[in-house]
């Protein structure tokens, strides 16, 4: 009985030393795997960091572009209110003009040779001063001023004009 006591005791020692041996490789494995589940934790932590520094660089980017546009926006309301304080200084510098009275044809014609017009004349000095530089004129300004003849604003023959343009 002790034999077969002693021979049972030693095949589950074996047993047991083969046991061990296995739980030692799958614990070796797992230390391994583990350790490759860290290094793809760490890879991941990398990307992440990666893509928040690209996502910050889009932000600023879309922060640029806002003020940009705000700035174009802004430009854009500028111009427009140039254009239209320029449409009504046009339209006041030609109610201006139209009370002018100029003496003979000739004149008128001398005047459009190059293809300009006294309007078109007054319009472009006018249009080259700022908006603040800029003087108003009233009605009673505008009926006080003197007829001048076209020889003493354009001392010229028409010959001469002529040679000009």
């Amino acid at each position: 009985d002790t034999a077969d006591m002693i021979e049972e005791s030693v095949k589950n020692a074996d047993s047991g030393v083969k046991i061990t041996e296995e739980v030692a490789v799958s614990l070796s494995q797992i230390v391994n795997r583990t350790g490759k589940v860290g290094d793809l934790i760490a890879e991941i932590a990398a990307a992440s960091k990666e893509q928040a520094l690209g996502i910050e660089q889009v932000n600023t980017a879309v922060a640029q572009m806002n003020k940009v546009t705000q700035q174009n926006a802004a430009n854009s309301e500028e111009s427009a209110s140039a254009a239209e304080e320029l449409n009504n200084q046009a339209a006041e510098l030609s109610a201006m003009v139209g009370s002018f009275k100029l003496s003979g044809s000739s004149t008128r014609n001398t005047a459009e040779a190059g293809g300009l017009t006294a309007t078109h004349t007054l319009q472009k000095r006018h249009a080259s001063h700022r908006v603040s530089d800029r003087q108003k004129y009233s009605p009673s300004q505008i009926k006080s001023v003197r007829a001048v003849q076209a020889k003493e604003l354009i001392p010229l023959d028409e010959e001469e004009l002529a040679t000009i343009f």
